[in-house]
């Protein structure tokens, strides 16, 4: 009888040991991911503040531009005006330095305009931190997310995008961001002698439906089936924490969608994201 209760008692132990370390082990994954979201928000709020440093003086400097461009017309008008000064115009050193100030001003114009799409895009991406869901369209937030990592991808990998006709839905928009964050720098890791990242939108049996292709080294086999696993990595250690994908996943279903994974060695993959339109029936197309 004795030896019959020892053996349930170390039954119960090694059973509630082994409930032990699964909730460690949960415990360990859920810190992972907490520090990964961490490290996201700190990461908008470090790019809404530089985007709000640097939308000032650029503001400033349109302002002036403008008033320069305007000082410019001025001087024109006198300088044609008085029939006594016409002919300065007609100066060869004159005209080419007006012609000079022309496209000085066409290249500041240019220029400005560009940082601050540039700044509103960085300030679209950092809403990492949203607490209620907005209407938005996906194309706005992958070229926020393209704006963000073109230092990084601009100069060996060409980026393809066949942009269909999709509704704006209802969602969590630096959420979605952070997935096509995490999407676009795996392919540009699988592809470090240059390549190609397609990226293809549309509608689907009412879904909107986004195809981020690369032409990377590919996946094998034996890990396509684990790479959404949390803390599944192939890449060297230091390099990632085996969470990226796994988030993706969480973010894509916590919008009642579907993501899936085609893939052949040293040929390329190909995500597959599907979010439903109407979100009061997140899975009509997603089984």
């Amino acid at each position: 009888m004795d030896n019959l209760q020892e053996k349930e008692s170390n039954d119960e132990i090694s059973r509630l040991k082994s409930e032990l370390d699964a909730v460690r082990a949960q415990l360990q994954q859920t810190q992972k991911q907490l520090i990964h979201s961490e490290k996201m928000a700190t990461i908008g709020m470090l790019v809404a503040g530089v985007a709000h440093e640097i939308n000032s003086p650029i503001g400033a400097l349109g302002s002036m531009h403008a008033t320069l461009v305007k000082a410019l017309e001025r001087l024109k008008c006198n300088l044609t005006c008085d029939g006594a000064n016409s002919a300065l115009l007609d100066d060869p050193k004159i005209a080419a330095t007006l012609a000079i100030i022309d496209d000085a001003n066409r290249v500041i114009t240019n220029g400005t305009l560009r940082v601050t799409g540039i700044v509103r895009r960085l300030r679209s991406f950092a809403r990492v931190d949203e607490a209620e869901r907005t209407i938005a369209n996906i194309h706005d937030g992958i070229e926020d997310t393209l704006t963000l990592i073109e230092h990084e991808i601009k100069h060996n990998i060409k980026i393809a995008k066949h942009f269909g006709k999709v509704p704006d839905i209802l969602c969590y928009p630096g959420q979605l961001n952070q997935v096509f964050l995490n999407l676009l720098v795996n392919s540009r890791q699988a592809m470090e002698n240059g390549g190609e990242i397609s990226i293809t939108t549309g509608v689907e049996d009412g879904c909107i439906r986004i195809d981020f292709t690369d032409t990377g080294k590919g996946i094998s086999p034996e890990h396509i089936e684990k790479i959404f696993e949390p803390g599944f990595t192939t890449k060297q250690a230091g390099v990632g924490t085996g969470l990226g994908l796994f988030i993706v996943k969480s973010i894509v279903q916590a919008h009642g969608g579907t993501i899936r994974v085609q893939s052949e060695v040293d040929k390329g993959t190909t995500f597959t994201i599907n979010l439903p339109i109407e979100q009061s029936e997140p899975n009509a197309c997603c089984q």
